[in-house]
């Protein structure tokens, strides 16, 4: 697997008999799946790694107002204060405590990758599953509106988006999401045009069962976890955008955040080496656990091929 600003290869996610997909015989719980899903993932090293690093950068982040020693844009002392007792990580050119800045920071990171990987799931997904299942003209007309989008670069866009209506978040993940949602969308695609005729898909049709019904609650369901891989991936992909942006001076001005720092650090980074390597500390860490659970997701569903490298922006 490879963490690209392409996608993840189709083939790699292609139905895997050995990979946990529901079960609907008698006796089969969710607690089932559930179990079984958590001990791949506990015998996933990266997976383990990237979901604890996770989890506690989410926990950061939900805590900040609890945990961090200043408000993010409150001035905490002199500017350019090293590293000491009263500021673990310095102060920045304008005096605010870096450590706040960086805490503070990580929701900006994680709100930006999970919105809009989760919003380019919920777009790539209907159309993906929509051309995949239907076939014929809207499988076509959908295909390649896909592509059309897919061709557009993610740092083009972004920067487009910020030159005609400015650098408000919303609009940033908005922008991401118009960006990447053709990776999931093809994946979709291929993993339904994969299972539109096993046998219990057949079942439902003879049952009677709606087309919408048959796709949201047979394939779709079967068809999604492998996409999940793709997600953590575009989750890293969205904070190192959002990154950029802020270090090219064209982040939100109104949010404290990583970037916005790093684009401050760039004046000083041979008088005040913490301005910028706690912030890009922070970066790589946040784009290493997602690329890491997105490593772990791969090798419980598609337990064949367990290669992964970290990847490279659009």
């Amino acid at each position: 697997m490879s963490l690209s600003g392409d996608s993840v290869d189709t083939a790699e996610l292609a139905p895997d008999l050995d990979a946990p997909r529901p079960n609907t015989s008698p006796g089969w719980s969710r607690g089932n799946a559930t179990h079984e899903w958590w001990a791949r993932m506990r015998a996933s090293r990266s997976g383990m790694i990237g979901l604890v690093v996770l989890i506690l950068l989410i926990a950061i982040a939900m805590l900040a107002p609890l945990i961090s020693p200043y408000a993010p844009n409150e001035l905490a002392g002199e500017s350019l204060q090293a590293p000491s007792r009263s500021h673990l990580m310095g102060t920045d050119n304008v005096g605010r405590d870096v450590l706040s800045v960086v805490i503070y920071g990580a929701r900006i990171a994680l709100l930006m990758g999970l919105l809009s990987a989760g919003l380019a799931l919920l777009v790539g997904g209907l159309v993906g599953g929509v051309a995949g299942y239907a076939g014929g003209a809207i499988e076509t007309i959908l295909m390649r509106v896909t592509e059309l989008f897919q061709i557009i670069p993610l740092m083009v866009l972004a920067l487009f988006v910020v030159a005609l209506w400015g650098s408000h978040l919303w609009l940033l993940v908005v922008a991401v999401t118009i960006a990447i949602w053709p990776l999931e969308a093809r994946i979709v695609y291929g993993q339904v045009k994969a299972l539109k005729d096993r046998e219990f898909v057949q079942v439902a049709r003879v049952a009677g069962a709606p087309h919408a019904q048959i796709l949201a609650r047979e394939i779709l369901p079967n068809a999604l976890p492998p996409v999940i891989v793709q997600v953590s991936l575009d989750a890293g992909l969205a904070i190192l955008t959002q990154t950029s942006l802020g270090f090219l001076g064209l982040g939100d001005p109104n949010a404290a955040s990583w970037g916005q720092l790093l684009y401050a650090a760039q004046s000083y980074l041979s008088t005040a080496w913490w301005m910028s390597v706690f912030p890009g500390l922070a970066v790589a860490l946040a784009i290493i656990a997602f690329s890491l659970l997105g490593d772990g997701l791969n090798e419980i569903y598609n337990p064949h091929q367990r290669r992964g490298t970290l990847g490279r922006s659009r």
